[in-house]
């Protein structure tokens, strides 16, 4: 009895609290690189992982889907971003030997190439480079620590608590946020449902700005609910097809969707995958596609190596690549 009463009250909970989000708009928010999806794998299929979550990223998009890792898993994932921007996500997720549950540490950085700040007196045609200040470096980052419970009866929850640290230049801004998430899984063609809130945490300012005070305007993180689907539509010895779907709904009251395929061939040890999915709702994204091969790297050791192209319209393109170990 007490099962069922936990699954309805968790999704419930969850699947209600983005309709009493307070939305600001685009641009009124804290530590936007926070909402930007990471993985190769998972961007290859749009960006729709937080019913299926069923690795080590599921960190970033649903910490309830931890209870999938049979052993230890770890995933490194770098993007490339128009205008000298490149994201890093780093995911290891384990289980101790003598501790229920499942644990996991995650890290994320966004990095810009340094750029000189230019005043009211630059020149173009200056030879002296007359307006122009010394480079200014900027970055974003985070560390998390996460656990995942299994109820038992396909049911798991998990939580995330971040820390988060922002500069640029002589200006900074750091704090805590923390994730929830999730999931439940059936025995329909492996039907799985979730759902997920990021990015909770109380509003922050920047320091050091040089202001009259030193500080900033306080601003709210990007919070953001997640509730997602993953069924299993087609899976016959060497073949697999797996489907997903995402209902977005971000800290600027956009609501968006993400929905992508998962086709998965394999002979013997070696799995080769090709994805697809396409991202609606969104200023730029739209289609995204993506490759992979897993292979053996030692007896008792698996390696995958994934790729993602994502179509970003007028900004071009992105392109994400993925290598992970499970061990």
């Amino acid at each position: 009895m007490l099962r069922p009463v936990l699954i309805g009250g968790a999704l419930s909970l969850l699947l209600c609290v983005p309709h009493a989000a307070n939305a600001g708009g685009a641009g009124t928010h804290l530590a936007a690189f926070l909402e930007v999806e990471g993985g190769a794998r998972q961007m290859g299929m749009g960006g729709a992982f937080t019913g299926l979550a069923d690795d080590a990223m599921a960190i970033f998009y649903n910490p309830a889907g931890l209870k999938h890792l049979e052993g230890s898993q770890i995933h490194l994932n770098n993007s490339t971003w128009p205008a000298g921007l490149s994201l890093q996500h780093l995911a290891y997720g384990f289980r101790h030997s003598y501790l229920p549950g499942t644990f996991a540490f995650s890290w994320a950085v966004m990095q810009m190439s340094p750029y000189h700040e230019k005043t009211e007196y630059y020149d173009p045609e200056s030879e002296f480079g007359i307006g122009i200040l010394d480079p200014v470096d900027a970055g974003d980052m985070s560390f998390g620590a996460s656990y995942c419970w299994d109820f038992g009866g396909g049911l798991s929850a998990g939580t995330t608590l971040h820390w988060y640290h922002m500069h640029m230049a002589d200006a900074f801004c750091e704090g805590m946020y923390g994730d929830l998430g999730v999931l439940y899984d059936t025995k329909f063609r492996n039907l799985r449902l979730g759902a997920s809130a990021l990015n909770l945490g109380p509003s922050n300012r920047w320091a050091g700005t040089g202001s009259e005070t030193g500080f900033g305007e306080d601003f709210a993180l990007p919070t953001t609910y997640r509730v997602g689907a993953s069924i299993r539509l087609y899976d016959v010895v060497r073949h697999r097809v797996v489907v997903t779907a995402d209902y977005k709904y971000p800290a600027d009251g956009q609501s968006r969707v993400n929905v992508g395929t998962e086709y998965t061939f394999n002979k013997g040890s070696v799995f080769v995958y090709g994805r697809v999915g396409y991202r609606a709702g969104y200023d730029e994204d739209g289609l995204t596609a993506g490759l992979g091969v897993e292979f053996p790297s030692s007896k008792e050791a698996q390696a995958r190596v994934d790729y993602a192209y994502v179509d970003m319209g007028n900004l071009d393109y992105v392109q994400r690549l993925g290598v992970s170990f499970s061990f």
